[in-house]
């Protein structure tokens, strides 16, 4: 029922481990020490050179090797997959705007005392190793041992800040059980009512109008269903009841209440739930957050 369209913070639920990140996230810090009276002037030390960063997110920066390593993976991702990427700008933004994502998480994972050990890295190289050439893979993208442990360590602060959001969805919430009349026109849709209004049933009417399936949606929790003003409307109605017409931007609606009860969540509502906790996370960290972009 519900059709998935690949965006930001569904990429983040399955957070790819393997970004290329040849710099240490964190920015340097000096510790300036107390001025003293000596009998001789030495010179002053010049001051660390910041990496270059795509970003500085919270006051971290976001290193431009990090972002131009992805940036070049997605590319030949989408090409390898026969979808090569015909508007680079776009794909700039989108890949950028995951790295920021991915910093917000992992900076909120450390806030909160969360750590990733040597040994979950190390067990996760000798993965990686067992599936691939890693040795040739890191030389490719430009990794060092060290630039590798760093990414990886970063990458699994996000993933475990992930499912600390995401494991706050409950498996179980009251749903509705849904059926309906879908007409492209609302002509066809007022010719839906009259036969309604006229006595026939609506599952019968249902049927003329979805032969296949009869308009039945089974079981949706609220948050589920893409059309705001239907999923109001069906959580609105009593058990048995009908609505009036629907209108959305892709057609007419008519919908009934079969049934309603707390139930387990399927895997696509409790997956579809899962990626709305997320966005909502990220869109408030967001907004809380100070994210300086350094790239055009």
């Amino acid at each position: 029922m519900k059709n998935f369209i690949f965006s930001l913070f569904f990429s983040l639920l399955l957070l790819v481990l393997l970004s290329s990140c040849t710099d240490s996230p964190p920015e340097a810090t000096q510790t300036n020490t107390p001025e003293v009276t000596a009998p001789t002037q030495t010179p002053d030390q010049p001051s660390p050179t910041p990496i270059p960063a795509a970003a500085i997110v919270n006051g971290e920066r976001l290193p431009l090797s990090w972002f131009e390593n992805e940036l070049a993976q997605y590319l030949k991702a989408q090409e390898a997959a026969g979808q090569p990427v015909e508007d680079v700008a776009a794909a700039r933004t989108f890949v950028l705007d995951d790295l920021v994502d991915q910093f917000l998480l992992a900076q909120a994972a450390q806030d909160a005392g969360i750590s990733v050990e040597d040994e979950e890295v190390q067990d996760r190289i000798d993965n990686l190793r067992a599936e691939l050439d890693l040795d040739s893979w890191m030389q490719e993208w430009g990794y060092t041992n060290e630039s590798l442990v760093q990414s990886l360590k970063w990458q699994m602060l996000a993933i475990k800040q992930r499912d600390e959001i995401i494991k706050l969805v409950p498996e179980r919430a009251v749903q509705v059980e849904l059926q309906q009349i879908f007409a492209y026109t609302e002509t066809g849709a007022r010719n839906a009512v009259g036969s309604l209004n006229a006595g026939t049933p609506f599952e019968e009417v249902a049927f003329v109008y979805d032969p296949a399936a009869g308009g039945y949606m089974g079981w949706v929790p609220e948050g589920y269903l893409l059309i705001p003003a239907l999923e109001e409307t069906a959580f609105s109605l009593p058990v048995g009841e009908y609505s009036g017409i629907i209108e959305s931007e892709i057609g007419y609606h008519i919908v009934k209440v079969l049934a309603r009860e707390e139930r387990p969540l399927s895997q696509d509502a409790l997956l579809t739930l899962q990626r709305q906790a997320l966005h909502n996370w990220l869109a408030d960290k967001r907004e809380s957050s100070t994210i300086e972009v350094l790239i055009d």
